[in-house]
């Protein structure tokens, strides 16, 4: 879980704590994946499942690991996993500036459902919610 934590501080503006990790991690109907290059960990996603619906609450890779289809081997993995777990509506949300990250949800087919103003801060800014069903 340290290298995850890292991992979260340097990826993310506002950083879940390391508590905050190992919780989720035991959580019902919640699910964390990892990305490895050999033994070290590059990337990971957390995602939360309840019923037929999957929200993929985190992704991030290691900025090093970035642009080598890592991203989309993690997101790809979370959501086949979900599937099989009976889910069929899968959404997220994701910084209007984020542009690197609105590209993978696209080319996985998630489709932009809606915003929340203001929703981010460090800096301010929307969140745009994405989603994906498949039937």
């Amino acid at each position: 879980m340290p290298t995850v934590y890292e991992m979260e501080k340097t990826c993310f503006a506002d950083p879940w704590g390391l508590d905050s990790l190992a919780d989720f991690s035991l959580g019902k109907g919640h699910s964390v994946f990892v990305a490895e290059d050999g033994n070290i960990i590059i990337g990971y996603g957390c995602t939360q499942q309840v019923l037929d619906e999957c929200e993929i609450l985190r992704i991030a890779v290691n900025p090093v690991f970035r642009k080598r289809g890592v991203g989309y081997s993690l997101l790809s993995e979370m959501v086949k996993n979900a599937y099989a777990l009976g889910s069929r509506i899968f959404y997220l949300e994701v910084r209007e500036n984020n542009i690197p990250a609105i590209g993978l949800y696209k080319k996985l087919m998630f489709t932009e459902s809606g915003r929340r103003k203001d929703y981010y801060r460090n800096p301010t800014e929307d969140a745009i919610l994405m989603s994906r069903a498949i039937t």
